[in-house]
C-alpha cells in the first residue's frame, strides 16, 4: 500500500467516525464498517473524505448494509447483487458505480444533496434505529422517508428528531414496537 493510498485510508475512516463514531468503525461486523470497507476498496469512484459526496455516498451504502443484514440478504429490486435483484437500469442498482443519486429510490437537489429517500416493497429488512441515526448526517436535505411495507424492526429513535427538514414520514407496514418517542415534535414541517 502506498502512502497515498494509506492517508487516504485514514481520511475516510476519520470521516465516517465523524458521522458514525469509533465503536461502530471499529466493529468489523456493523454496516457503518462494511460501507467504509466498500468505499475503500469496491467503489468505483474511488472517493476521497473531501469529496463532496462522500457523506451521503457513506449514509447510504450504510443505509443498504444495514438493510441486507451487511449485504447477506438482498432486497426485492435494485440490490447490490444483480444475480438475486432485478434492476431496470444499472445505474438504479444500489451500490453501482453511479452516483448515488441515481441509485432506486433516491432522488437529490439540483445542488446533488438527497432530499427524498423512497424505498416501500422491497424486502429491506434491519434495525430501523440504525438506519435513522445514520441518516442524520442528511438532516440539511432530507425530506422525504418513505420504507413503508418491508420488513425493518425495533423502536423509531429519538434522533428522528433531529431530521429537521423532514416534511413526509412513512414507517407503516414494517415490524416496529415500542411508542414513538416526543422528539418528532421538533420536527414542525412534518
Amino acid at each position: 500500500i502506498t502512502s497515498v493510498e494509506l492517508q487516504r485510508r485514514q481520511e475516510m475512516a476519520a470521516a465516517a467516525v465523524a458521522v458514525s463514531g469509533s465503536a461502530s468503525i471499529d466493529d468489523t461486523t456493523t454496516p457503518q464498517h462494511k460501507a467504509l470497507e466498500w468505499l475503500l476498496l469496491d467503489d468505483d469512484l474511488q472517493l476521497n473524505a473531501s469529496s463532496p459526496s462522500f457523506e451521503q455516498r457513506y449514509s447510504m451504502s450504510t443505509f443498504y448494509f444495514a438493510t441486507t443484514n451487511n449485504g447477506q440478504t438482498t432486497w426485492i429490486n435494485c440490490g447490490a447483487d444483480a444475480s438475486t435483484s432485478p434492476c431496470s437500469s444499472e445505474s438504479q442498482r444500489f451500490l453501482s458505480s453511479s452516483s448515488e443519486c441515481d441509485w432506486l429510490g433516491i432522488t437529490c437537489s439540483g445542488s446533488g444533496e438527497i432530499t427524498n429517500i423512497d424505498i416501500r416493497e422491497n424486502g429491506l429488512a434491519g434495525d430501523v434505529s440504525v438506519i435513522i441515526k445514520e441518516l442524520v448526517s442528511l438532516s440539511s436535505s432530507l425530506e422525504v422517508l418513505r420504507f413503508s411495507k418491508n420488513a425493518l424492526s425495533s423502536t423509531i429513535p429519538t434522533e428522528i428528531g433531529q431530521l429537521s427538514n423532514l416534511r413526509s414520514l412513512f414507517l407503516n407496514n414494517n415490524n416496529l414496537v415500542g411508542t414513538i418517542p416526543t422528539s418528532p415534535e421538533n420536527l414542525s414541517k412534518l
